[in-house]
C-alpha cells in the first residue's frame, strides 16, 4: 500500500463531499421531501477514478466502502458517502494492517481528514 497514492486520493475527494454538501445546504428552502441534487457527470467520473486508485491499494473488504461512497456520491448524499470514507479512514488509523504502514506525518493527515469528513 502506498501511503501517498492514498492521501493524494483522499484531499480532493474531501473537497468534492464538501462541495457537494454546500450544494445540499443551499436547498434547505427547497420541499421536504425532494431528493438532493446529483452532481455533475465530470464531477461523478472524478470521484470514481479517485475510488479506483484507492481501491487499487486497500484489500478487497474495504473496497465495498469505496463502492458505497461512490454510490451515495453519484446520488448526492455526502453525508452518507463521507459515513463510509470515515470508516475507511478509521480504519487506517486504528486496524495494525494499515496502520503501520502510514508514517507519523501521515497518520496526522488522516486524522486532519478524519476531522474534514465530520464536517460534511
Amino acid at each position: 500500500m502506498d501511503e501517498q497514492t492514498i492521501l493524494a486520493e483522499l484531499a480532493p475527494v474531501i473537497n468534492s463531499l464538501k462541495t457537494l454538501a454546500l450544494v445540499a445546504l443551499d436547498m434547505e428552502d427547497a420541499h421536504p421531501l425532494a431528493l438532493p441534487e446529483p452532481p455533475e457527470p465530470d464531477k461523478v467520473a472524478a470521484y470514481e477514478q479517485h475510488m479506483t486508485a484507492i481501491a487499487q491499494q486497500v484489500n478487497p473488504r474495504h473496497r465495498a466502502l469505496l463502492n458505497a461512497s461512490l454510490r451515495d456520491y453519484r446520488g448526492g448524499f455526502p453525508d452518507r458517502a463521507g459515513k463510509y470514507l470515515q470508516e475507511l479512514v478509521t480504519s487506517f488509523l486504528e486496524a495494525p494492517e494499515y496502520s503501520s504502514v502510514f508514517s507519523p506525518a501521515a497518520q496526522q493527515r488522516l486524522k486532519g481528514f478524519m476531522a474534514d469528513l465530520q464536517e460534511v
